[in-house]
């Protein structure tokens, strides 16, 4: 049984966000976007207004580079941003759509490069120490996440956490991504449990929105990663600081299996 926010639930899955839920959200992605942003003026000459057609259709604040935690590259896949980007190019660069996808696309391989050569990668607290207490407290854990299968396998196995996830859904793997209900409904059909016996736990309305959709039980969210207590309040059910707000508590048998205190 767990415990959240003073409340007791009994979920059988557990459905996790990856990027600010249990990976330090913003090192991570501004130097992936930076890099991206760097790759695309190697091959394209981008004056100040496709610079800023690129920061307004994404949602960057030019001048304090602050993202718009309800924007485009706050929230949406790589995929999507990509197609965003191309559509720049092609509007104010002229560039032909076919090159413009293929210059995105090349660009943006070039930044996961060089991200990957730079230790971006940080859990947000013990993440494996609470994942192997839901396992030790016979909780099935997923996760969901818009961003692509071999750089979240990558992230994860980095922090030891690949082996302490049942099943996931990535953005890359042609289910249609969060808000639509599909990726949720996936994890649960996979391990063999009713949605209205999971729980999400995410940092943004989409994730939010996918549980509810889903028919989740509950839909957690969580402040340390895009949004803030006051934007998530609306759409979850509960809103706590992180996922180590999350305590494991005794079992109808009276049972402590594990138990884990902010």
């Amino acid at each position: 049984m767990l415990r959240i926010a003073g409340q007791d639930l009994d979920p059988k899955l557990v459905v996790l966000d990856k990027d600010g839920t249990l990976i330090t959200f913003d090192t991570l992605w501004h130097a992936w976007f930076n890099a991206w942003q760097a790759a695309l003026g190697a091959r394209i000459p981008m004056d100040d207004v496709l610079r800023g057609a690129i920061s307004e259709t994404l949602g960057v604040d030019s001048t304090s580079g602050v993202w718009d935690p309800l924007g485009p590259l706050t929230l949406a896949s790589t995929t999507e941003v990509g197609l965003l980007l191309a559509g720049l190019l092609y509007r104010y660069h002229g560039t032909p759509w076919s090159e413009a996808l293929g210059v995105v696309e090349g660009a943006e391989r070039v930044a996961r490069t060089h991200i990957g050569t730079h230790d971006l990668v940080q859990p947000i607290g013990d993440v494996r120490g609470l994942l192997q207490r839901f396992h030790d407290a016979g909780l099935r854990v997923a996760l969901v996440t818009t961003d692509e299968r071999f750089s979240t396998e990558q992230s994860l196995e980095s922090l030891g956490l690949i082996s302490l996830i049942d099943t996931m859904v990535c953005g890359s793997d042609g289910i249609p991504l969060k808000p639509a209900p599909d990726a949720g409904l996936e994890v649960c059909r996979r391990m063999g449990v009713s949605p209205a016996a999971a729980i999400m736990v995410g940092d943004t309305i989409a994730d939010m929105a996918m549980a509810r959709r889903a028919g989740f039980a509950w839909a957690v969210g969580v402040t340390s990663g895009a949004l803030s207590g006051e934007a998530l309040a609306s759409y979850a059910d509960m809103v706590i600081p992180s996922i180590h707000a999350i305590e494991i508590v005794a079992g109808s048998d009276g049972h402590v299996k594990g138990e884990f205190r902010a």
